[in-house]
């Protein structure tokens, strides 16, 4: 059977993308390499319990925003609990509580740093961030397919936003500046916000992502069940998933113009179009054509090598009912290997009854890392390293949420090597591209591809890493090949 589409991988963009286009009729199938689908928002089982792999929050849940538009159109199955606040920042002896309203956000920061005018800073991000909102529908139409989406231009709340694309060009640190803020602890605080959702300090973080990076906290819900129930709601609109299904041939026929034959190593598929959500450099040894590899490995905007990975905790912990907070960012000493003074703490929810189960809740703890640090060393080596790392962020955690060491149980760990393992994922890179000024804006809104009929979206594409992010690619792709 040649099917219209194959989609390579089973993560948030694939199944969103298959899911969306069986809907308008077409044939659909997804090669997924894993045994389960999810990819970086996947999910695992051990010691009875379930735990989030990677992406472990939901945002984008606003009214026109991707995650709501999504669960609207495909009617997906979701027990959707907002969290509030949305962040719980330990900051150096301090409690700061990242509330989803603004003004409550303002005051606490008010109470936790005085002499500062926290009013007007937020305030812009806020109306930054809405009108970036708006900025990504204007980029749903390019590149122009037809001359008449020129007059969806011309709405007046994307005039207004248009104003707003000089932050491409600005770093969050230029806004913060214009304040004269001196304060280090602030600027450290600022800094460790934006590395959770692009990935980047305030110096190099371009405005416009910055502001909807920092913002992101107000639109936060938490899955009942987990990312399991979050991926597993999406899979089941999918009709034809196929696992344990590597991608290791993708043969152009006349150069993509007849479409494509994919070959697994187990069967030989072929489709009219091929849409893949894998890591950018995955394709390098996919395509026979020099050119293919060429463009695959010389692109200079996706340098692997400043793009991170991430070391992983799963654990149990009692269940606290009491404890405010789901999500945490915890500042600490420089984690050791890590080159980064903080880890993220996902808490499954008290009340959620298949995660939170026997008087605990899962736990995961991410904290970001370079490949380089992990893939060259020896297996012993590497073993030493990694109970460095994990005994460093465990004892730290049982100081900042007053637990004790036999509180903390069905402890194990992931690195780069893992999630290369896992995910099959290039060196482990599972955290997407950084928001960075150096990234040419115009490189951001087409997912390039050397083939016709070959489109690729996912976290190393427009527009880049969330499951937010994923989703409107997948929804921006739909979109323009529907036209």
């Amino acid at each position: 059977m040649k099917y219209d589409y194959i989609v390579i991988g089973a993560g948030a963009a694939g199944l969103s993308f298959a899911a969306l286009m069986e809907k308008k009729g077409h044939s659909v199938l997804i090669l997924e390499a894993h045994s389960i689908p999810g990819g970086c928002s996947s999910y695992f089982s051990r010691d009875g319990f379930i735990f989030d792999a990677g992406a472990t929050t939901l945002s984008g849940l606003l009214p026109g925003r991707p995650l709501a538009e999504l669960i609207a159109e495909l009617n997906l199955d979701l027990n959707l609990v907002p969290v509030n606040p949305g962040l719980v920042s330990m900051f150096e002896g301090q409690t700061i509580n990242r509330y989803r309203n603004t003004q409550e956000w303002v005051s606490e920061l008010t109470k936790h740093f005085p002499n500062i005018n926290h009013k007007i800073i937020w305030e812009k991000f806020k109306k930054i961030e809405v009108e970036g909102w708006n900025i990504s529908t204007i980029f749903k139409k390019i590149p122009l397919r037809k001359i008449n989406a020129l007059f969806s231009f011309f709405r007046p709340e994307l005039i207004k936003a248009l104003f707003t694309l000089p932050t491409l060009f600005k770093s969050v640190e230029s806004e913060l500046n214009k304040h004269k803020i001196q304060d280090e602890k602030y600027l450290a605080l600022v800094n460790e916000l934006l590395f959770i959702t692009s990935q980047n300090n305030a110096k190099d973080t371009p405005l416009l992502m910055g502001a909807m990076g920092l913002c992101y906290p107000e639109d936060t819900a938490y899955a009942m069940g987990g990312m399991k129930a979050f991926s597993e709601s999406l899979a089941k609109k999918c009709t034809n998933i196929k696992y344990k299904q590597l991608v290791k041939k993708v043969i152009p026929i006349k150069k993509g113009s007849d479409g494509f034959i994919i070959e697994t190593g187990k069967e030989t598929f072929s489709a009219k179009r091929v849409v893949s959500t894998i890591p950018f450099w995955n394709h390098t040894d996919m395509f026979e054509a020099d050119t293919a590899q060429e463009f695959f490995q010389t692109d200079k905007v996706t340098d692997p090598d400043k793009c991170w990975s991430a070391f992983m905790i799963y654990l149990t912990i009692p269940l606290d009912k009491e404890r405010v907070g789901q999500y945490f960012q915890v500042h600490c000493k420089k984690i050791l290997h890590c080159n980064t003074h903080s880890y993220f703490v996902s808490l499954s929810h008290p009340d959620d009854e298949i995660r939170s189960i026997n008087g605990r809740q899962t736990v995961t703890i991410s904290t970001h890392t370079h490949t380089k640090e992990w893939l060259s060393l020896g297996r012993e080596d590497y073993l030493k390293q990694k109970e460095r790392v994990k005994k460093f962020i465990l004892n730290d955690l049982q100081q900042k949420f007053n637990l004790q060491e036999s509180d903390l149980q069905n402890v194990f760990t992931g690195s780069p090597k893992t999630f290369y393992n896992y995910t099959k994922r290039y060196r482990g890179l599972v955290g997407g591209i950084p928001q960075s000024l150096k990234r040419n804006p115009l490189d951001l809104i087409i997912a390039k591809s050397p083939y016709k009929n070959f489109y690729m979206i996912g976290d190393t594409q427009y527009p880049g890493q969330g499951i937010a992010a994923v989703i409107m690619g997948a929804q921006n792709l739909v979109d323009q090949l529907s036209d």
